[in-house]
Protein backbone atom coordinates (compact mmCIF):
# COMPACT_ATOMS: atom_id res chain seq x y z
CA UNK A 1 0.00 0.00 0.00
CA UNK A 2 2.61 2.31 0.79
CA UNK A 3 3.44 2.67 -3.18
CA UNK A 4 -0.40 3.77 -3.06
CA UNK A 5 -0.33 5.97 -0.31
CA UNK A 6 -0.46 9.53 -1.58
CA UNK A 7 -2.74 8.11 -4.80
CA UNK A 8 -5.38 6.91 -2.17
CA UNK A 9 -5.54 9.84 -0.01
CA UNK A 10 -6.09 12.04 -3.55
CA UNK A 11 -9.10 9.38 -4.43
CA UNK A 12 -10.39 9.91 -1.14
CA UNK A 13 -10.58 13.52 -1.90
CA UNK A 14 -12.36 12.85 -4.98
CA UNK A 15 -14.95 10.33 -3.36
CA UNK A 16 -15.88 12.94 -0.94
CA UNK A 17 -16.42 15.02 -3.88
CA UNK A 18 -18.44 13.16 -5.87
CA UNK A 19 -20.52 11.72 -2.17
CA UNK A 20 -21.31 16.01 -1.83
CA UNK A 21 -21.98 16.32 -5.76
CA UNK A 22 -24.39 13.76 -5.32
CA UNK A 23 -26.50 15.26 -2.48
CA UNK A 24 -25.64 18.47 -4.20
CA UNK A 25 -27.44 17.77 -7.65
CA UNK A 26 -29.91 16.11 -5.42
CA UNK A 27 -30.92 18.77 -3.87
CA UNK A 28 -30.89 21.21 -6.79
CA UNK A 29 -33.31 18.55 -8.68
CA UNK A 30 -36.12 19.06 -5.76
CA UNK A 31 -35.36 22.80 -5.69
CA UNK A 32 -35.50 23.70 -9.11
CA UNK A 33 -38.84 25.58 -9.67
CA UNK A 34 -40.94 27.29 -12.48
CA UNK A 35 -40.33 26.83 -16.05
CA UNK A 36 -36.73 26.26 -15.17
CA UNK A 37 -37.91 22.87 -14.01
CA UNK A 38 -39.03 21.04 -16.85
CA UNK A 39 -35.77 21.51 -18.16
CA UNK A 40 -33.64 21.19 -16.04
CA UNK A 41 -34.81 18.14 -13.01
CA UNK A 42 -33.62 15.88 -14.95
CA UNK A 43 -30.20 17.08 -15.49
CA UNK A 44 -30.00 17.34 -12.07
CA UNK A 45 -31.17 14.56 -11.16
CA UNK A 46 -28.86 12.49 -13.72
CA UNK A 47 -26.20 14.20 -12.30
CA UNK A 48 -26.74 13.26 -8.97
CA UNK A 49 -26.72 9.42 -10.25
CA UNK A 50 -23.62 10.12 -12.32
CA UNK A 51 -21.59 11.26 -9.35
CA UNK A 52 -22.69 8.66 -6.87
CA UNK A 53 -21.63 6.32 -9.57
CA UNK A 54 -18.35 7.53 -9.47
CA UNK A 55 -17.92 7.89 -5.81
CA UNK A 56 -18.52 3.75 -6.15
CA UNK A 57 -16.34 3.39 -8.98
CA UNK A 58 -13.29 5.53 -7.40
CA UNK A 59 -13.95 3.60 -3.93
CA UNK A 60 -14.00 0.63 -5.48
CA UNK A 61 -9.88 1.46 -7.14
CA UNK A 62 -8.97 2.61 -3.95
CA UNK A 63 -9.79 -0.95 -2.25
CA UNK A 64 -8.25 -2.97 -5.11
CA UNK A 65 -5.28 -0.58 -4.44
CA UNK A 66 -5.30 -1.65 -0.96
CA UNK A 67 -6.93 1.63 0.78
CA UNK A 68 -10.18 1.94 2.48
CA UNK A 69 -13.03 4.81 1.39
CA UNK A 70 -13.59 6.91 3.55
CA UNK A 71 -17.60 7.86 3.55
CA UNK A 72 -17.16 11.21 4.13
CA UNK A 73 -19.42 14.21 2.70
CA UNK A 74 -18.76 17.79 2.53
CA UNK A 75 -20.43 21.05 2.38
CA UNK A 76 -23.62 21.24 0.90
CA UNK A 77 -24.77 24.38 -1.21
CA UNK A 78 -28.03 25.05 -1.96
CA UNK A 79 -30.52 28.17 -3.61
CA UNK A 80 -33.32 28.11 -4.89
CA UNK A 81 -32.04 30.21 -7.83
CA UNK A 82 -30.70 28.33 -11.21
CA UNK A 83 -28.33 30.44 -12.00
CA UNK A 84 -26.82 29.95 -8.53
CA UNK A 85 -27.32 26.33 -8.60
CA UNK A 86 -25.28 26.30 -11.72
CA UNK A 87 -22.25 28.33 -10.33
CA UNK A 88 -22.34 26.07 -7.36
CA UNK A 89 -22.45 22.93 -9.68
CA UNK A 90 -19.55 24.51 -12.20
CA UNK A 91 -17.99 24.90 -9.44
CA UNK A 92 -17.70 21.44 -8.25
CA UNK A 93 -17.14 20.18 -11.46
CA UNK A 94 -14.25 22.25 -11.35
CA UNK A 95 -12.75 20.85 -8.07
CA UNK A 96 -13.29 17.48 -9.72
CA UNK A 97 -11.29 17.88 -12.82
CA UNK A 98 -8.17 19.56 -10.24
CA UNK A 99 -8.72 16.63 -7.69
CA UNK A 100 -8.70 13.88 -10.70
CA UNK A 101 -5.70 15.99 -12.21
CA UNK A 102 -3.36 15.49 -9.15
CA UNK A 103 -4.23 11.72 -9.06
CA UNK A 104 -3.46 11.68 -12.30
CA UNK A 105 -0.26 13.12 -11.49
CA UNK A 106 0.51 10.99 -8.59
CA UNK A 107 -0.68 7.81 -9.56
CA UNK A 108 2.13 5.21 -10.53
CA UNK A 109 -0.01 2.47 -11.26
CA UNK A 110 -0.62 2.31 -15.01
CA UNK A 111 -4.24 0.72 -15.58
CA UNK A 112 -5.76 3.52 -12.98
CA UNK A 113 -3.67 6.31 -15.13
CA UNK A 114 -5.49 5.33 -18.10
CA UNK A 115 -8.69 4.99 -15.77
CA UNK A 116 -7.71 9.10 -14.52
CA UNK A 117 -7.30 10.07 -17.95
CA UNK A 118 -10.35 8.85 -19.49
CA UNK A 119 -12.15 10.39 -15.99
CA UNK A 120 -10.61 14.10 -16.40
CA UNK A 121 -11.73 14.29 -19.70
CA UNK A 122 -15.40 13.03 -18.40
CA UNK A 123 -15.37 15.60 -15.68
CA UNK A 124 -14.23 18.38 -18.04
CA UNK A 125 -17.25 17.95 -20.55
CA UNK A 126 -19.16 18.37 -17.29
CA UNK A 127 -17.72 21.67 -17.10
CA UNK A 128 -18.61 22.87 -20.78
CA UNK A 129 -22.02 22.14 -20.43
CA UNK A 130 -22.35 23.77 -17.36
CA UNK A 131 -20.97 26.61 -18.74
CA UNK A 132 -22.58 26.36 -21.96
CA UNK A 133 -25.86 26.61 -19.70
CA UNK A 134 -24.68 29.79 -18.43
CA UNK A 135 -23.96 31.25 -21.55
CA UNK A 136 -19.87 31.36 -21.11
CA UNK A 137 -19.13 30.00 -24.20
CA UNK A 138 -18.80 32.26 -26.90
CA UNK A 139 -19.61 31.31 -30.29
CA UNK A 140 -17.98 32.31 -32.95
CA UNK A 141 -19.88 33.48 -35.94
CA UNK A 142 -18.90 32.04 -39.41
CA UNK A 143 -18.17 33.81 -42.32
CA UNK A 144 -21.33 32.74 -44.26
CA UNK A 145 -23.22 33.80 -41.78
CA UNK A 146 -22.16 37.24 -41.54
CA UNK A 147 -22.58 37.56 -44.87
CA UNK A 148 -26.02 36.38 -45.55
CA UNK A 149 -26.83 38.81 -42.68
CA UNK A 150 -25.47 41.72 -45.03
CA UNK A 151 -27.01 40.51 -48.24
CA UNK A 152 -30.11 40.12 -46.22
CA UNK A 153 -30.06 43.80 -45.65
Amino acid sequence: MADHDELIKILNEAVALEYTAAVQYNQHSMLVTGRDRRLFEDFFQDSAKESLGHARMWGNRIVYLGGVPKPEVGAVRQSTDLTEMLEMDLEIEKKAVEIYTRAHRACQHEPTRYMLENHILDEDKDVEEIQKFLGRVKVAESKGATERKVSGQ
